[in-house]
């Protein structure tokens, strides 16, 4: 414990070696901390609401050529045109169908579109191995 006098004089203070109580950094740790919180709550918001949602239901072999595909998709401008690229791969990721589907926006309705685009599979790819 330190006496009150010598906390009461700078001299003493330097003489018994008694330093200032810097505090310079509260400040900008303070606005620091209020930045980042914002921009977490921010970027927390913005990306558990995005401008597009979709989930694929399910797909089905039609036969040797094609494959259908089922997927929801949810738009929150539905005025504009939107499109949404499928891609079909194989089992060692090669790419063998591609379609991208088209959607006016005359056909979107607000909430959850159901689509079923039917993909054309390249199956040359099968005939080279």
């Amino acid at each position: 414990m330190t006496h009150p006098k010598v906390l009461a004089s700078a001299h003493l203070r330097q003489r018994y070696g008694i330093k200032e109580e810097n505090r310079s950094w509260l400040w900008p740790a303070v606005i620091s901390l209020i930045a980042a919180i914002t921009w977490f709550i921010w970027s927390g918001l913005n990306a558990a609401n995005p401008d597009v949602r979709y989930e694929l239901l399910s797909f089905e072999v039609v036969n040797d050529q094609s494959i259908s595909v089922t997927y929801s998709i949810s738009v929150k401008d539905i005025n504009i045109d939107h499109s949404c690229s499928i891609v079909a791969r194989d089992i060692d990721k090669n790419t063998i169908g591609e379609i991208s589907d088209l959607m006016p926006a005359t056909s979107l309705k607000s909430g959850t579109n159901t689509r079923t685009p039917t993909l054309m599979l390249d199956m040359s790819y099968f005939h080279l191995k």
